[in-house]
């Protein structure tokens, strides 16, 4: 009686998967594409097929008295099924406005749609609203944000990720697939990108960019980067590369500052940082190991250094606000160094410096004696505080160091007597 009574409890578990497998079969065919497919790495309907089997416990193992049976009609299913999800996708990219409402609800619901790649046999994969070079583009603004809480930069970052397809810092990996499963691995992520038709501002080669970048930053990996320089040929202006000879650099973190978007680095070798603009970078790529058959296959790169330590939260999260606080123009890293310096602002234009130099522990507003000003204090590099001095004369005396007054006047007379040369 109790064998009988155990066989029947297997019987019915097995029925509740089938049912449920049966009825939200789109469902497990979208999370599995969304979560191990891309482009680069399309899905069979096999491969799809033996994924949907373990996730749901209807495995080989699980069924091995109808293994064949089961799997075939679980891969027919899976066929069905996506070449309806694949024609709701063809129709959200057509011109037919009455397929195309329909399929657009459809692409919005599910975040994104399917794709097939033609060949014997079709394989598909999911394409998300957002790719990860957009995702990456959005994130390291959202991070730079003076004016936003740390708790509001997190709630934000984090359905920028869930916009994504495949996240390959995911830690719920795909669960114990045997032996004979014909899953062929997760989706590689591309290792270089370099065009010389394309300037840097087209998005297919600059979104790449960005999309490695910030793999190398969360995988804590070397990158290989030439710098790119604007020329003039044909009447024409190209985007060429600054030299042949590639830097191995040390990423850390990614940034958006007056609109332009840098990664904080050190060189090889050593330790003092300084950053690249991405959109001036001719190309990158992951830097491998050179020695055939090594693992792990990129180089790793180096701990965060002294000089940067202090931009990093014990959760190790960089504070991007702090960092443009200390270098607010980003123009240039300067050689001179961190330095506290003061200045006088009008009050009427509070926000410019704020805009500058946000408004973290790094800088301090204080009422002054003189009237219609307030006495601006922040930690800054000091060349790029000099630069801010001379640019914004208008609203802004420098107070100390001496030096600073010495030099911003030095700076503003320089400029006078060009202007009067050429005028």
């Amino acid at each position: 009686m109790n064998q009988e009574n155990a066989k029947r409890q297997v019987n019915a578990t097995k029925a509740e998967q089938e049912n449920i497998l049966k009825h939200f079969m789109e469902e497990w065919i979208i999370y599995v594409l969304r979560t191990y497919s891309s482009k680069e790495h399309p899905l069979g309907i096999t491969e799809i097929s033996d994924m949907i089997c373990d996730l749901t416990g209807l495995g080989i193992k699980s069924i091995s008295s109808e293994q064949d049976e089961k799997s075939g009609n679980i891969s027919k299913t899976v066929g069905r099924k996506l070449s309806e999800l694949e024609m709701m996708g063809r129709a959200f990219n057509s011109t037919n406005n009455s397929k195309n409402t329909i399929a657009e609800a459809f692409y919005k619901v599910i975040g994104g749609e399917v794709r097939a790649v033609d060949g014997r046999p079709v394989r598909y994969y999911f394409e998300p609203i957002l790719g990860s070079g957009e995702v990456s583009m959005i994130c390291a603004a959202i991070e730079s944000n003076h004016y936003l809480s740390e708790k509001e930069t997190d709630y934000l970052i984090r359905r920028e990720c869930a916009a994504l397809g495949y996240r390959d810092d995911d830690k719920t990996f795909y669960p114990d697939l045997s032996a004979d499963s014909k899953v062929s691995g997760l989706p590689k992520k591309p290792e270089s990108i370099k065009d010389k038709s394309l300037p840097p501002a087209k998005a297919s080669v600059t979104l790449k960019k960005f999309s490695i970048i910030q793999y190398a930053i969360r995988k804590k990996l070397k990158i290989k980067i030439i710098p790119g320089t604007y020329s003039t040929h044909d009447r024409k202006i190209v985007f060429a590369q600054k030299r042949e000879t590639a830097s191995i650099l040390n990423p850390y973190a990614m940034i958006c500052q007056n609109g332009q978007y840098y990664i904080i680095v050190t060189h090889e070798g050593f330790e003092n940082p300084t950053h690249y603009r991405i959109d001036r970078l001719f190309s990158v790529e992951l830097c491998r190991n050179e020695e055939p058959g090594r693992h792990p296959l990129y180089k790793k790169r180096d701990e965060v250094p002294f000089k940067l330590q202090r931009f990093f939260g014990k959760n190790g999260k960089f504070n991007a606000e702090s960092y443009t606080s200390v270098y607010p123009l980003m123009a240039y890293y300067g050689e001179t160094g961190i330095k506290k310096c003061s200045f006088l602002c009008r009050k009427e234009a509070i926000t410019v410096a704020i805009d500058h130099f946000g408004i973290g522990d790094t800088v301090s507003i204080q009422d002054c004696d003189i009237d219609d000003y307030v006495k601006v204090t922040v930690l800054a590099d000091y060349d790029n505080v000099k630069m801010f001095c001379t640019q914004q004369n208008q609203i802004v005396r420098p107070l100390e160091p001496e030096e600073l007054k010495t030099q911003v006047i030095s700076a503003l007379n320089m400029v006078s007597e060009e202007i009067g040369r050429k005028y």
